[in-house]
C-alpha cells in the first residue's frame, strides 16, 4: 500500500471509533422534560416541565412515540385535566426532535385553530428556547421565520398546519402523518356536501397510514350526536386505576358507587351547613372501604409509584386503538379542585329532592366535569317511569271500567286494535279509550308463525286467521257487565304489504292498512294521518308516527297517583301482569336531533330504534291514530265539521253508547 493510499487513514480511523454503537431513543414524555420550560405566566407551577403533577398523562403522550404501535388515540375528557399540556407536547416532540413529520391541527374553525398557534403553541417554541429551529418555507422569501399563524415550518422538513373542520374541503392537498383534533363535539356533522370532517382529515393521513398517529381530544356534549364518545367506543376505553390509601383496592374515580358484595357506598361525599357546601369536607371515598380522600391526597392516588395505572376494559374495533377517560376528578392539585366540581353538581341537581335545578347547569355538571355526553332530559323514557303505569286493579283480557269511571273521565267507550307485522310474528294489542284520550291496554300477544317455512307474507299462514278471528269473533266483557267488540283495526302495511292490503280488503270498514310516514317540512302543514288509496281500491292511512311519540314520551314520563284525582288527558293504563320485557319495548327509543345535511340547521327531531323490540311503542301510536281517525270519521261525516271538535265527539259517544253493550 502507497503512501498516498494512506492519506487520511488514521482520521477515518477516529472518525470511526466516535460513532456511538446505537442510536439513543428519546421519548416525547423524557424529551418534554428535558427541554421545555413552563413559564409562571402559564402555571402555579413554573420550570420545566415535570409530569409527576399529571402522571396519568404520560402514557397517553408517549402513545405518540415513533417506535409506538398506537396509531390512534381518543381521549373523552373533562375540564382543567391538562389536555392542553398534552397537545403541546406531542407537537414539540415532533417539531424538535423528530423534525420530519408533516402535522396538522384542526379544532372547530380556522380562527380557533390560529389562536391557538399564536397564543399557546409560538409562545411555547420560543419559552423552551427553540425558536431557531423555525424557518422559512421559502428561502429567496423576505420573510426570516416559518412563524405565521397559518403555517410552521422547522429545520429538517417538517411542518404543522392549522385548520378549522369547517375548512375540511381545503385539506386535500395535504398528505398528514401526525393529526391533532381538538374539541371534536363542537364540529359540524358535515361540511357542505363533503362530508363528516372527521372522515374527511383522517384522509389526509392515507399516505402515512402505517406510521400515521391521530388523536382525538374532546369534552363531550350531547349523547346522541357526541362525536368523541363514539369514537372513545372505538379504542380500549382505558380507566385510571388509582389505589385507596387505606385497603389498596384498585378503582377509577366514580361520582358515585354501591359496592353490592359490602354495602359501601363510595365515590364524591361532602357536608352542607344551613345549604351552603362546607368545601373542606369534601373528599373520595373508597368504594371498597369508604376510606375518605381529601384534595391533598391527589399526588398520592395519582402517582405511578403509587400503584395508578391506565387500565383497558374493552376490545378495541381495530388493533392500535387507544380511548381514554378523564373527568375533571383527576384535576392535579392547584387546578380545578373536588370541591368546585361538588358545586357545580349541586347548582344543576337536587340530591335531597334528586331532582333537576337546572337543566343547563346539569348538563355543565356532566360534559365539564364527568366528561360524559348528556342525554336531552325528555329525550328518553326510562323504564321506572313505564312501570309506574302500571294498575293493580286489573289483568291483561280485563277492562275496568269502575276504576276507569272514578279516575280516566269515563267507561271505556270503545276498543281499537292495533297490529305490527313482521316476518315472523304479528305484534297485536287491544286497548280500550276513554275521554280525552286516556288509554287503558286490554291485551297484548305475538301471533307467531308454526314452522321455518311459514311467513308472515303469506295470507295462508295461521297467524292471519287468528287475527280475524279476534276481529271478528272476540267479545270483552267489563267488570261492570258491559260487552265490547273492537270497533277499528290499523294494520302496519309497511312489510307483506299486499298481504296486508288483501286481508283488509275484506272488509267493507272497520280494518284499514296504515304506513308511516316522515314527519313533512317546515313549509308544509301538519297532517297526523292522511288518507291513500290502495291498490286494491280500499282506503287506507298514512301515518305520521314521529307526531304521536313526540306527545306520547312525555305521557309516559309523567307520574301520577290515585290521590291526585282524575288522570290527566292522553294519560297510558297498563295491567299489572304485562311483563317487564314487554313495558320496556315503551323505552329503547330516543329523540334525536337530525339535521339537514346540506344547510346542517335543524329540520325537526326523529327517533331512531334501538337493538332491542319496539313493538308496543309504535302499536301505542297507532292506537292514539285509531281514536283520531274515529273520531275525525265522526265529526266530519255524522256533524258534518271541518275538523275534529272533541268535545262534541267525547259526548256524543259516551251519551248514545255506541261502542258497546249493556
Amino acid at each position: 500500500m502507497s503512501e498516498i493510499d494512506l492519506i487520511g487513514a488514521d482520521w477515518l480511523a477516529d472518525e470511526v471509533d466516535d460513532l456511538t454503537d446505537n442510536i439513543i431513543h428519546v421519548t416525547p414524555v423524557d424529551f418534554n422534560e428535558e427541554v421545555r420550560y413552563l413559564p409562571e405566566s402559564v402555571t402555579s407551577i413554573p420550570g420545566y416541565i415535570r409530569f409527576d403533577v399529571n402522571p396519568f398523562m404520560r402514557e397517553i403522550i408517549n402513545c405518540a412515540d415513533v417506535n409506538s404501535p398506537v396509531r390512534e388515540v381518543n381521549i373523552k375528557k373533562g375540564v382543567q385535566i391538562t389536555y392542553t399540556t398534552l397537545l403541546e407536547s406531542i407537537m414539540l416532540y415532533f417539531m424538535s426532535h423528530i423534525k420530519t413529520v408533516p402535522m396538522m391541527y384542526i379544532t372547530a374553525d380556522k380562527e380557533l385553530a390560529k389562536a391557538r398557534i399564536e397564543n399557546n403553541i409560538i409562545p411555547m417554541i420560543n419559552l423552551s428556547g427553540l425558536s431557531d429551529m423555525i424557518r422559512s418555507s421559502d428561502e429567496g422569501s423576505t420573510r426570516k421565520t416559518g412563524k405565521t399563524a397559518d403555517h410552521l415550518q422547522w429545520e429538517g422538513g417538517g411542518y404543522m398546519v392549522p385548520f378549522g373542520a369547517n375548512n375540511a374541503d381545503k385539506m386535500r392537498s395535504y398528505s398528514i402523518m401526525v393529526m391533532l383534533k381538538d374539541e371534536l363535539d363542537a364540529w359540524k356533522e358535515t361540511v357542505g356536501k363533503d362530508g363528516d370532517p372527521d372522515a374527511l382529515s383522517d384522509d389526509r393521513c392515507s399516505g402515512y397510514w402505517e406510521r400515521r398517529k391521530i388523536f382525538r381530544g374532546s369534552t363531550p356534549l350531547i349523547k346522541q350526536a357526541s362525536k368523541i364518545e363514539a369514537a372513545y367506543r372505538r379504542g380500549d376505553q382505558r380507566e385510571y386505576n388509582v389505589l385507596c390509601k387505606a385497603c389498596g383496592f384498585p378503582q377509577s374515580l366514580r361520582w358515585s358507587t354501591e359496592n353490592k358484595e359490602n354495602g359501601v357506598v363510595g365515590g364524591m361525599q361532602w357536608e352542607t351547613q344551613d345549604g351552603v357546601l362546607v368545601l373542606e369536607s369534601v373528599r373520595y371515598c373508597c368504594s371498597n372501604c369508604g376510606e375518605p380522600h381529601f384534595e391533598h391526597d391527589k399526588e398520592l392516588l395519582f402517582s405511578e409509584d403509587g400503584g395508578a395505572q391506565w387500565v383497558p376494559t374493552a376490545t378495541p374495533v381495530e388493533p392500535n386503538i387507544r380511548s381514554y377517560h378523564l373527568p375533571a376528578l383527576y384535576s392535579p392539585i392547584g387546578m380545578q379542585p373536588w370541591y368546585k366540581c361538588v358545586s357545580a353538581y349541586l347548582k344543576g341537581f337536587d340530591p335531597i329532592a334528586k331532582k333537576v335545578r337546572d337543566i343547563g347547569k346539569y348538563q355543565v355538571f356532566y360534559n365539564n366535569i364527568l366528561a360524559e355526553p348528556f342525554e336531552v332530559m325528555g329525550t328518553k323514557v326510562r323504564f321506572v317511569q313505564v312501570s309506574g303505569h302500571r294498575r293493580s286493579i286489573y289483568r291483561l283480557g280485563r277492562i275496568p271500567n269502575k276504576y276507569a269511571a272514578e279516575y280516566s273521565g269515563s267507561v271505556i267507550l270503545f276498543l281499537t286494535c292495533q297490529v305490527d307485522v313482521h316476518k315472523n310474528n304479528l305484534a297485536v294489542t287491544v286497548m280500550g279509550w276513554t275521554r280525552d284520550m286516556r288509554c287503558y291496554t286490554v291485551d297484548y300477544w305475538r301471533f307467531e308463525v308454526s314452522g321455518d317455512e311459514d311467513d308472515c307474507s303469506e295470507l295462508t299462514s295461521p297467524v292471519w286467521g287468528r287475527l280475524r278471528t279476534l276481529i271478528e269473533e272476540t267479545e270483552y266483557i267489563a267488570d261492570d257487565g258491559k260487552k265490547y267488540r273492537i270497533i277499528l283495526t290499523l294494520i302496519d302495511a309497511g312489510y307483506a304489504n299486499d298481504t296486508v292490503t288483501t286481508f283488509c280488503s275484506d272488509y267493507a270498514s272497520g280494518v284499514v292498512p296504515i304506513l308511516g310516514r316522515d314527519r313533512p317540512s317546515k313549509n308544509q302543514s301538519i297532517k297526523e294521518f292522511a288518507e291513500f288509496k290502495t291498490q286494491a281500491g280500499t282506503i287506507g292511512y298514512k301515518i305520521v308516527v314521529d307526531h304521536y311519540k313526540d306527545r306520547l314520551s312525555s305521557v309516559l314520563r309523567r307520574e301520577w297517583i290515585e290521590e291526585a284525582g282524575q288522570q290527566p288527558e292522553y294519560h297510558f293504563n297498563a295491567p299489572v301482569d304485562i311483563t317487564d320485557k314487554q313495558l320496556k319495548e315503551l323505552t329503547v327509543e330516543s329523540r334525536r336531533e337530525k339535521k339537514d345535511p346540506t344547510t346542517n340547521t335543524t329540520s325537526y327531531f326523529w327517533y331512531r330504534p334501538g337493538n332491542a323490540r319496539n313493538e308496543l311503542w309504535d302499536l301505542l301510536c297507532y292506537g292514539h291514530a285509531a281514536a283520531e281517525i274515529l273520531a275525525y270519521s265522526i265529526c266530519i261525516q255524522h256533524f258534518k265539521l271541518e275538523s275534529i271538535e272533541w268535545a262534541k265527539f267525547w259526548d256524543y259517544v259516551e251519551s248514545e253508547k255506541l261502542y258497546y253493550s249493556e
